[in-house]
């Protein structure tokens, strides 16, 4: 046999024991390492909590109309300073009363050929109050309407630190996934193994909410009656359990 023939049968020797050892590498490593085959069970675990809420948060302020923007904003800056200090006579804290909107708006007379001059301006502007003794509520609101404010935007009550309740409510959905898991095991007779994903949805029950729109100088006829409530928060979490 020529030099040239024992080559060629060697290199063709090599080449098909290349062959030969490749897949057995792909099938002991890939699948085994990367692709492992498991047998998994999902299920939805709910759990839910409720607490008073501690704090109400109050959106009031003044939207005024005046053919002057000077006079507009005069009378603005006026019931502003006289709604502030009544708020903290009524026992809320100046950190806790912040500007949430000021807007200038020219009003304009329409037509058939469309806008016309300026007539006048309005003049939104609007605080957030934080309220933390909630008994004190509607005597907040009381005193911010007698100083001038003439629209309140909402009065929501909620929880300042919802945390604590998220917590115990995640809790009861993770044990409830669980057992719903070890349930439907049991029927296929098998048992829970691990953890193998976890996701998580969150949803706390609609705030109390109280609206008005007030006419400016006029009262609310003897005070609002408030009741806070309870505020509920649901968590789902949906759980991969292995099987085996």
């Amino acid at each position: 046999m020529s030099r040239r023939s024992l080559l060629t049968l060697t290199a063709g020797f090599l080449a098909a024991t290349t062959l030969a050892i490749q897949p057995v590498r792909a099938s002991t490593g890939l699948l085994q390492e990367n692709q492992p085959f498991r047998r998994t069970i999902s299920v939805v675990g709910v759990g839910r909590a409720s607490a008073s809420p501690d704090i109400a948060r109050i959106t009031l302020g003044m939207d005024i109309v005046n053919p002057r923007l000077s006079a507009a904003l005069t009378e603005v800056n006026r019931k502003t300073a006289a709604i502030m200090a009544a708020l903290e006579k009524a026992g809320v804290q100046k950190k806790d009363i912040r500007t949430a909107e000021f807007n200038v708006f020219p009003q304009q007379a329409y037509s058939p050929s469309g806008p016309g001059p300026i007539t006048g301006y309005r003049v939104i502007n609007t605080m957030r109050v934080t309220v933390r003794d909630l008994d004190n509520a509607g005597a907040v609101l009381d005193a911010a309407i007698n100083a001038g404010a003439n629209t309140i935007q909402g009065l929501v009550f909620t929880i300042e630190d919802a945390k604590p309740i998220e917590a115990s409510a995640r809790k009861d959905a993770m044990a409830d996934a669980r057992a719903k898991a070890e349930a439907l095991a049991n029927e296929a007779g098998a048992k829970v193994g691990r953890v193998l994903t976890i996701s998580e949805i969150i949803a706390s029950s609609p705030a109390p909410v109280f609206q008005a729109a007030v006419p400016a100088a006029e009262g609310m006829g003897g005070g609002v009656s408030i009741a806070p409530g309870t505020q509920d928060v649901t968590v789902q979490v949906q759980v991969t359990y292995e099987i085996e």
